[in-house]
């Protein structure tokens, strides 16, 4: 059994089982095969649960928000939604969508009141959940239980990677601990000078296709802002960026669709691109860096050399404040004294 999942729901022989206690005996109910993953048990669960005459328990009322709203949304959020659905589906399972209070909330958040990003990210997932249980007449119109839970103050992250660290990082990405070469190496050490050369995110890096690589540059349409702004950024060509490209195209396990591929020629995942970095900063002996700070290094070096206008630009993003976020705490400005 694990631990992960929801009470009542158990992993056995390759399948997820829902068992209901019936007086002494327990009825098992079979939701799903494991390979068809959470996001299969918990609509399967959810149907359980309507089945029985129940249809605003809270874990049916995620299961239905997964496939009336869920599923539209980006690749790695759906992942994200998955991770933090199920904890909640565990702690309010009990829950009819009505029952849900401000200090059931209140409590559920507790644990996560050292992470202010996770605290915030599950405060904002049951928000959404209480209103699309609003949207189904399953609670009264403005009764949302999270309406009175402040958001956690989170502090400016002000990491900026030095040159020489990302050199460092990239040493230690081509060769192991026993000083042999990897087999990942090449392939992530042309992944972080894309990251710092483009000043994109690693998703649309990650999902970056040779059909984007023209003539004139690389055409991003970042993924974060598809249903915002519709910002497109062309990345003009330089002659490191080209150098980068040739590299990654005479690799031969190079993916005919997709830029950025793993040692088999499949797309490469963030989850395995995490675990190379992590290992090429434990080699390293950096601390305190994450994948992310290569876009902030990009925009705060761009603004330091061509200007805010540019670095907004590069980031796709519709205002300097949003700009701002990255690089105004990266580095500090210099002047001379008064006299």
């Amino acid at each position: 059994m694990s631990r992960d999942l929801p009470r009542r729901v158990y992993l056995k022989d390759g399948s997820y089982w829902h068992v209901a206690a019936i007086g002494k005996t327990r009825k098992w109910t079979k939701l799903c095969r494991e390979r068809e993953g959470l996001p299969a048990m918990y609509l399967a669960l959810g149907k359980l649960t309507a089945d029985v005459g129940i249809d605003d328990m809270v874990p049916k009322l995620i299961a239905d928000w997964k496939e009336e709203i869920g599923k539209d949304r980006d690749k790695r959020t759906r992942g994200d939604d998955a991770f933090r659905l199920r904890e909640i589906s565990d702690a309010f399972a009990e829950f009819r969508a009505a029952q849900v209070k401000t200090p059931d909330v209140v409590e559920f958040l507790k644990r996560f009141k050292t992470k202010p990003r996770t605290y915030n990210a599950y405060r904002s997932m049951m928000r959404e959940l209480m209103r699309f249980a609003e949207e189904k007449g399953f609670r009264p119109e403005g009764s949302n239980p999270t309406g009175a839970i402040k958001q956690m103050r989170i502090q400016a992250r002000d990491r900026y990677l030095t040159d020489s660290e990302v050199r460092r990082i990239k040493v230690a990405a081509m060769y192991g601990k026993d000083d042999q070469r990897t087999r990942s190496g090449p392939m992530i050490c042309a992944l972080i000078d894309l990251a710092y050369l483009t000043g994109q995110r690693i998703g649309d890096l990650l999902a970056l296709e040779w059909s984007a690589v023209g003539k004139d540059g690389i055409t991003f349409k970042p993924g974060k802002l598809e249903k915002s702004t519709r910002a497109t950024v062309l990345i003009q060509w330089t002659p490191k960026l080209r150098a980068v490209i040739e590299r990654v195209k005479k690799l031969k396990r190079a993916n005919k669709r997709y830029v950025v591929a793993n040692q088999e020629g499949r797309p490469y995942k963030y989850h395995g691109v995490r675990i190379a970095w992590d290992r090429a900063l434990e080699r390293a002996g950096i601390e305190d860096a994450h994948f992310h700070d290569l876009r902030a290094k990009a925009l705060t070096d761009k603004d330091r050399a061509e200007g805010m206008d540019a670095a907004r630009t590069m980031g796709g993003h519709s205002t300097e404040n949003q700009t701002a976020d990255y690089v105004r705490h990266k580095t500090a400005k210099k002047t001379s004294a008064t006299r």
